[in-house]
Parts: structure tokens; C-alpha cells; sequence
């Protein structure tokens, strides 16, 4: 489990990792005398378990625990204390356990061993990152992701807007969960098969009258017959290009091609313009 240590005295946080240092599956990747850098850690990193003195100055170990909580509901919480009079508030705000300092190896054992429960009790839980792209995580892991580029378009005239120019979007960023994954443009093979056509319906759009970016990758399963997919394959690779919006009533074509390992799935208009481009990329389930 990834831990870590938040203690405005850094020779207890010497004592605790040392004391722990052998110890399997847990890894303890942050030590803060800080509890703001704590927290600035927590909100862009994978964190299991976290050992907070609750008697620091500024922010104290309570509040610190709320903040972490509200990043990850799940993290496991355990408090570190001197003083027994803190074990009520501790409760309150429903911490997994309390350690009593000074503390030795036993007792860090036993508090090792009560989170390895704990998370064994959660069993796979599974967590998005997200700040425009974004990454899927089971029990840390990564088991997937999603990069995005995109646009912002005036709704008025369909204009593109430069980002700089909205004062809302100025000096935003996703700092450690943005991506640096670039996407290219597909290559489509030469020859692409029209397989079935397409007509947009009102319930394919959103808010702004054209049809939802989700709804092009139902497009693309529906186009590839997915329901006929062996068992043992799974979509393991999707990359959509939105080239031109689709409104309610507007009919596609419906193309597919393959080059090698990569399928490609084409949306076509009536005036032979690509709205749309797909390519699939399938995986196999090991036995």
C-alpha cells in the first residue's frame, strides 16, 4: 500500500519509517512535516494509507484527515497521538485506528496489519484521475486511460475560441494528472466498406443540438457488429476524430476497414464528407 507519514516532527517521522522499514506491502511514498504538502501530494498521486499526528500546528491532523477524505473517500486514516484526549475527536470523524506515542515496533506491526485487512475488505476498488484526459485505476493499478485534444467552439457562429482569450480557462491546469500522450491523425486504408447507414436522432444530442461525443463510439460498436465479438477478445484501443458536428437528421454511411491488428470505422455524409474516424484495436483475453 502506498503510505504516507505527516508529522510536524521530523525525527518521529525517522522513528516510524524506521521502525517500519521492513515491512511487506507497504511503501511509503511521502513524509510531511507540512500538512498542506501532504495534501497537495494526495491530490495527484495514488494514496492508501496515510499516519497523521493530529496535534501539528496550523493545520491539525483532524482537518488534515477530512482534506485527504475528500480526495479519497477510501483511504485508510490512522492517527498518531500523545495525547489520549484527542482519541474522541478521532472517532468523530471516524478514523480506521489510533496509535499511542511513544510507539514501538509492535505496535506498528499491529497497525500494518489492520489496514492490510481493511484493504482487503474494500476489495478492487476502482478510481478515475481526470483533468480532461483521464486514467482508470483498480486497487492503484492502472488498468486504463483517455487522452483528449480538443476545442472550444463559439455556440453562436461555431467559431473556434483561443483558449487564452476566456478568462475563466487562464491559468488553469491539471498539473501532475495532465497528460503529455499526443494523439495524430488517423490514416484511413484505402479501401473502406460502407457496411449500414446511419441517421441521427434527436436523442443522440446534448444541450447544444448536436449529437453527443459519447454517442460516436456506440456508432463505431454498432458499425463493427461488437454483439459478434469472440469471447475471447475484448476493445482494448479506441481513438475517435470529431471532423464535423452531426445534428438530428443527418445521415451517415458507415465505412470499415483494417490494416493489420487495427480496424477503422469512417462516418461518411451524403456530399461524401467524413464527420468521423475511428480506429479499434482488440485485445486478447489471457486463459
Amino acid at each position: 500500500m502506498k503510505t504516507i507519514l505527516v508529522d510536524d516532527m521530523l525525527l518521529d517521522l525517522q522513528l516510524f519509517e524506521l521502525k517500519c522499514a521492513d515491512m511487506p506491502d507497504f511503501e511509503i511514498v511521502g513524509k510531511f512535516t507540512d500538512p498542506n504538502a501532504a495534501i497537495e501530494y494526495a491530490a495527484g498521486h495514488v494514496v492508501d494509507f496515510a499516519l497523521l499526528d493530529i496535534d501539528m500546528p496550523g493545520m491539525d491532523g483532524i482537518h488534515l484527515a477530512q482534506a485527504l477524505r475528500r480526495l479519497r473517500s477510501d483511504i485508510i486514516i490512522v492517527f498518531a497521538t500523545a495525547h489520549p484526549k484527542f482519541a474522541v475527536e478521532a472517532l468523530k470523524m471516524k478514523a480506521d485506528y489510533i496509535i499511542f506515542k511513544p510507539f514501538d515496533r509492535e505496535d506498528i506491526a499491529d497497525v500494518m496489519e489492520r489496514a492490510k485487512l481493511l484493504r482487503r475488505r474494500q476489495c478492487k476498488r476502482i478510481h478515475f484521475h481526470t483533468f480532461g484526459a483521464f486514467d482508470m485505476l483498480v486497487d492503484g493499478e492502472p488498468v486504463g486511460e483517455c487522452v483528449s485534444i480538443w476545442v472550444l467552439v463559439q455556440a453562436s457562429d461555431r467559431k473556434i475560441l483561443r483558449l487564452e482569450s476566456v478568462e475563466e480557462l487562464q491559468n488553469t491546469g491539471g498539473g501532475e494528472l495532465c497528460k503529455t500522450k499526443k494523439l495524430t491523425k488517423l490514416r484511413l486504408p484505402q479501401e473502406m466498406e460502407p457496411v449500414c447507414h446511419r441517421r441521427m436522432q434527436y436523442s443522440d444530442t446534448d444541450i447544444n443540438g448536436h449529437v453527443n461525443n459519447c454517442r460516436y463510439a456506440d456508432f463505431v460498436c454498432d458499425a463493427m457488429e461488437m454483439q459478434n465479438l469472440e469471447e475471447d477478445k475484448f476493445l482494448s484501443q479506441l481513438q475517435i476524430g470529431y471532423l464535423a458536428e452531426c445534428r438530428p437528421g443527418d445521415e451517415l454511411e458507415m465505412r470499415l476497414g483494417q490494416e493489420g491488428d487495427m480496424h477503422f470505422v469512417q462516418g461518411m455524409d451524403e456530399e461524401g464528407k467524413s464527420r468521423f474516424e475511428a480506429s479499434v484495436i482488440f485485445g486478447e483475453v489471457l486463459p
